[in-house]
């Protein structure tokens, strides 16, 4: 992830986009957006249209908040004292998710990160009003921009990382059925090029396999074929 994100920033740096100041915005981007999304690709191989809901979830308050908080920044004492605590806050919830005994602690530091959200948007509304001529900028608009273009930049890499897991999961499960290294060699290269980048139809073959004979060569084949027949 650090690679790709490293990559997307140089790109960006060798089209004149990117610079120093942005660098704030990049750090946040990655504790707030990059790794809660990383972290959310197991879901992917579970969850109906979760591409979807990965662009929800990015930008739904993630895009607004950064932006705003980048644009007008609180004391250096309120900071230093504000950011640690709301990426723990923001963080938290990550390792809270899904255990019911967190569900309280889940549930608090939710409402903190909305409540905090609100006040710098009321905070930033205000300072806007008074101050349109210092809003309307090119820094201004590339600290908006930025996060929106990583966001979108970032879902091939979660796609393909959602793919690799999948891949994973059925070579594990196909493996067991087979003892000889040249035939598991030949299961992953039949599947790859059977379903390449379709993680939907990868998906479904996951889903729909049963528990048909596998034994050899000619049984991976058939059972690819019955697949393939069926759809």
């Amino acid at each position: 992830m650090t690679i790709y994100i490293g990559l997307i920033i140089l790109a960006l740096t060798l089209i004149g986009f990117w610079e120093i100041s942005l660098l704030k915005d990049s750090i946040l981007w990655i504790v707030f957006a990059g790794f809660p999304l990383l972290m959310k690709t197991n879901n992917i191989n579970s969850e109906q249209g979760f591409l979807n809901s990965i662009m929800r979830d990015s930008i739904k308050g993630i895009v607004i908040i950064e932006f705003i908080a980048n644009l007008y920044t609180f004391s250096l004492i309120t900071e230093l004292i504000l950011i640690p605590i709301m990426t723990f806050i923001g963080i938290a919830p990550l390792f809270t998710k899904g255990k019911p005994e967190y569900k309280s602690v889940e549930k608090l530091f939710n409402g903190i990160t909305s409540i905090f959200g609100l006040i710098v948007l009321g905070r930033t509304i205000f300072k806007i009003v008074q101050g349109f001529g210092d809003f309307a900028n090119v820094m201004t608009v590339k600290s908006f921009l930025f996060p929106i273009i990583l966001t979108f930049s970032f879902v091939p890499f979660l796609y393909c990382v959602a793919l690799w897991s999948l891949y994973e999961i059925m070579f594990i499960r196909m493996n067991r059925r087979l003892k000889k290294k040249k035939q598991k060699r030949y299961l992953k290269k039949r599947m790859i090029t059977t379903f390449w980048l379709n993680r939907k139809k990868l998906r479904r073959f996951q889903s729909e396999m049963g528990f048909e004979p596998i034994m050899n060569n000619k049984d991976i084949d058939n059972v690819i074929f019955k697949f393939l027949k069926e759809k």
